[in-house]
C-alpha cells in the first residue's frame, strides 16, 4: 500500500506556525545573510536574532519567536 504525501506546495500541519529563512527575512526586514549570521551567533550562546529550529538541514523560525524578536527590536 502506498503512503499518500501532501500535495506539492502544501504546508505540513506541524510547520504551519513556522517561517522559512526567506519568510522570516521578509517579516523582520533583515536579509537572509543577517539571519544566517544571527543563527551562527546563537549557536555560540549569544542572544542575537529570533530563535530558530532545524529539521534536518532545513531551518525554521517559530512565528511566535519572530513576533517576540520584532517586539523587542522595536523597544527603545
Amino acid at each position: 500500500m502506498h503512503q499518500r504525501s501532501a500535495p506539492q506546495g502544501a504546508i505540513e500541519p506541524s510547520l504551519r506556525n513556522f517561517l522559512t529563512t526567506e519568510e522570516a527575512a521578509k517579516a523582520t526586514g533583515l536579509t537572509v545573510s543577517t539571519l544566517d549570521s544571527y543563527r551562527s551567533l546563537r549557536r555560540k550562546g549569544l542572544d542575537k536574532g529570533p530563535e530558530f529550529v532545524t529539521r534536518g538541514r532545513a531551518v525554521f523560525y517559530p512565528l511566535a519567536a519572530v513576533e517576540a524578536f520584532l517586539a523587542t527590536s522595536l523597544e527603545v
